[in-house]
């Protein structure tokens, strides 16, 4: 996840160095986890015995703590739009942002 994050952070970089040209507002970085475990270590610090998640998870604190993160969020599995790309069985989440344009977190 937290390779994700990096990489969303430089993307969103290049954007704002065009957004600023159009005078338009910044994108914000919405993360969202259907882990819940992952979640609760993030957000309500709890800890991980996993010592390979251990610095993915501070690192991604650290992000949200400098405000390159505007929020993180747990979603229901169901509702991950990842799954699509991830997994082999159908995902209403996608199907709804296919047919509407729209998604919710």
């Amino acid at each position: 996840m937290a390779h994700g994050v990096d990489i969303a952070i430089a993307i969103r970089s290049t954007l704002n160095v065009i957004i600023d040209r159009l005078s338009l507002p910044h994108v914000p970085i919405v993360v969202c986890t259907d882990s819940l475990s992952l979640y609760k270590c993030l957000v309500k610090l709890s800890t991980t015995k996993e010592k390979r998640l251990i610095i993915s998870i501070m690192a991604l604190q650290e992000a949200y703590k400098r405000g390159k993160l505007k929020d993180i969020r747990w979603i229901d599995g169901r509702d991950n739009l990842a799954d699509a790309i991830t997994k082999a069985s159908a995902n209403p989440a996608i199907e709804q942002l296919i047919n509407t344009n729209k998604i919710e977190l």
